[in-house]
């Protein structure tokens, strides 16, 4: 559907056709970043091309937002990203939950940045030092941060944000504490999940705030435990963009998710087939571009977490069936840090 050109020299897909009200076209004829960057009468969403990992740019005018950093060991790409798109200062960075293929190379970014407006991330702690890593740069910047909860707002230049999860406390999964936004700009609608999972999901259709958007981030890369079908019912996307690795380990998008995400009619759009993927709406139309899409390959090849019983000191990997409570659960990003304090592997999963 969309030409596939170079990530900077990019050409606005012309294709013209109503799809759930949306009007794809070629009107906004936009050639280079700094042509979309400088106009405040347009909202440009990045989905970047990060492998099996979320980092997703916003950006009207002046205004910017990062919602997530990628994995572990990113941080090259994603601050040369930033630096194409002239990205020095950012309104807000948000950090859906503490999952390493969010906030792996977010110190980074906090540390390369001019200015950081302020932090979003849930109030859930981690005990990874990738997480305490981020905690300690942004106690460092002295950055301001905010705990949202459903139904807090918030503006970028013209857009409108909307909170609409985490709606609970505590989470045995660590997932559903996911942050989501819902962004509006003139008449169009951006939704952004995280890897919020069905119980966040099932929490968000009991709640009292619109989840109608033109495009949906799709929730946990595209897993069987996200985008049920009552919740994509109620989201009624046009389009549905997934992150996720080239061969990634976890077969994302599952066969489940993109059966019911056909079948809501969407135009599907895939980090791991399309590359970087550029959405330009001026509140009315909305017109999407790809990359050249040159297969960036899974970060992981191996689980991102490993979990360690603290009362045993038994070190597993998050697929094992003898996982312990939330409780007493220690999170580590790599088998050596889980070594270095002290745990032993499980004699079942063998991590």
């Amino acid at each position: 559907m969309a030409k596939k050109t170079g990530l900077f020299v990019i050409s606005i897909v012309i294709v013209t056709l109503l799809v759930g009200g949306i009007v794809v076209n070629d009107s906004l004829n936009i050639s280079s970043p700094d042509s979309v960057l400088s106009d405040s009468a347009v909202l440009q969403v990045i989905f970047l091309d990060v492998g099996q990992a979320d980092c997703i740019l916003l950006k009207t005018g002046n205004h910017a937002m990062l919602i997530d950093a990628g994995d572990m060991g990113q941080d090259t790409l994603i601050l040369n990203y930033l630096t194409e798109y002239g990205i020095t200062t950012l309104d807000y960075l948000v950090a859906t939950h503490p999952h390493a293929d969010h906030i792996g190379s977010m110190t980074s970014v906090v540390k390369a940045m001019d200015n950081v407006g302020m932090v979003l991330m849930p109030d859930k702690t981690h005990t990874t030092k990738t997480f305490e890593n981020l905690v300690k740069a942004i106690e460092e910047k002295n950055i301001p941060v905010s705990m949202p909860k459903p139904g807090d707002v918030f503006t970028l230049g013209d857009a409108n944000m909307q909170v609409l999860a985490p709606n609970s406390a505590v989470y045995n999964n660590l997932n559903d504490y996911s942050i989501v936004l819902r962004v509006e700009f003139g008449n169009t609608v951006f939704l952004f999940t995280g890897d919020a999972d069905t119980k966040s999901e099932n929490e968000q259709l009991t709640n009292s705030l619109s989840l109608k958007a033109d495009v949906l981030k799709v929730g946990h890369h595209g897993s069987r435990t996200s985008s049920t079908q009552k919740y994509l019912d109620a989201v009624a996307p046009s389009y549905a963009v997934i992150l996720c690795g080239v061969d990634n380990s976890y077969g994302h998008p599952h066969k489940e998710t993109m059966s019911r995400l056909t079948a809501t009619g969407a135009v599907i759009y895939r980090t791991d087939e399309n590359g970087t993927i550029i959405f330009v709406t001026d509140g009315e139309t909305i017109s999407v571009t790809v990359t050249s899409g040159t297969g960036s390959t899974s970060v992981n090849t191996e689980p991102l977490l490993y979990i360690g019983n603290k009362n045993s000191k038994t070190l597993h990997l998050q697929t094992c069936s003898s996982l312990p409570q939330e409780q007493n659960r220690a999170y580590f990003d790599s088998r050596q840090e889980a070594i270095d304090a002290g745990y032993t592997p499980c004699k079942t999963c063998k991590p």
